[in-house]
């Protein structure tokens, strides 16, 4: 008797997704936004999580740089305030407050945009804006629950670790590397789990609570794949950052030796216009490469969910590794 064989998805799904991501590029935009308020990556989160709590800091600054991107540069920035003018502190606090607002709302409205563009016909990006606007507390809430999670995580992390610099004996060693290896794989089904219920919000309208258990259930039922697809968004994560890196290289080559003729010849003012060109440039390299980058991922597991909720193919294993030995 032939034994059923797994369908394998990957690479179908991977394709479509570059294919949203590069013929819709005005979404890229949508991606700068959404990456401030989301990981951006799979397992980039516990790495940074990781480093973050490895530091001599206080537990609860480690939790908040961790959780809140910007955290170390705000707290400094607000002490800096207090030795300003009263009036002076409660106008930078209140812009500040609004910009936070702002920023967040921006985030949360490019998720939904992403998730709902990816393998539907062609809007324009402000019809987008318009159409997802139903989503954004639903959306909030999911991101909320998640911040709120990531920073339990944290929490738990870094308790072993004060212990490990503390006692730093064998048996703290042991403690600490059995509890990172229960931490990292934590990190990445919440990362999994999160951006499942954020397209189950979008797509079938549910509220985040129900969109978390679809979530879930989606994960139990195709844990192993969840886990392989995002191996690969990290792979390709990783191999693009080292393409950004090369060329980073390659564009400062030629910057090098202009700073270097500009500096012999002795003139500030060349010399600041060519570092403000190069910022720039380098500033707008890396947004559009962020924001192309989360494009992908959202249209990825856009596409994975629609996938594992087929009423048909939904039911198939769709794990390489589960075919392999099957």
């Amino acid at each position: 008797m032939r034994r059923n064989k797994s369908t394998t998805i990957y690479r179908s799904l991977l394709r479509d997704a570059f294919s949203v991501t590069w013929h819709r590029r005005s979404l890229w935009i949508f991606g700068i936004f959404a990456g401030v308020i989301s990981t951006g990556g799979v397992i980039d989160v516990a790495i940074s999580g990781i480093r973050k709590a490895t530091a001599t800091g206080s537990l609860l600054t480690n939790m908040l740089d961790r959780t809140f991107i910007g955290y170390a540069y705000a707290s400094e920035f607000i002490l800096r305030l207090i030795q300003i003018d009263s009036k002076q502190v409660t106008l930078f606090i209140t812009l500040g407050i609004v910009a936070i607002i702002a920023l967040v709302a921006c985030g949360v409205i490019s998720q939904a945009a992403l998730i709902h563009a990816a393998g539907n016909p062609y809007k324009h990006p402000c019809e987008i804006r318009k159409h997802v606007f139903v989503f954004f507390w639903d959306i909030f809430l999911v991101n909320l629950i998640t911040k709120v999670a990531y920073s339990l995580l944290i929490t738990l992390l870094t308790l072993p670790v004060i212990l490990f610099i503390q006692n730093n004996s064998a048996f703290a060693s042991t403690i600490l590397f059995i509890h990172f290896f229960i931490f990292i794989p934590a990190v990445i089904i919440l990362h999994i789990i999160s951006l499942l219920a954020l397209v189950d919000v979008v797509e079938n309208k549910s509220n985040a609570l129900n969109a978390f258990h679809t979530a879930l259930h989606i994960f139990r039922k195709q844990w192993l794949a969840t886990i392989e697809f995002g191996a690969i968004l990290f792979a390709i994560l990783f191999v693009a950052i080292i393409v950004l890196l090369s060329v980073f290289i390659l564009i400062s080559i030629p910057f090098a030796y202009i700073n270097t003729v500009i500096l012999i010849i002795g003139s500030p003012i060349l010399f600041l216009i060519m570092n403000s060109i190069t910022g720039i440039l380098m500033i707008a390299v890396i947004l559009t490469f962020g924001g192309a980058l989360v494009t992908f991922q959202y249209s990825a597991w856009k596409f994975f969910f629609k996938r594992a909720t087929h009423h048909i193919f939904g039911d198939k294993v769709f794990s390489k590794l589960w075919r392999m030995v099957a």
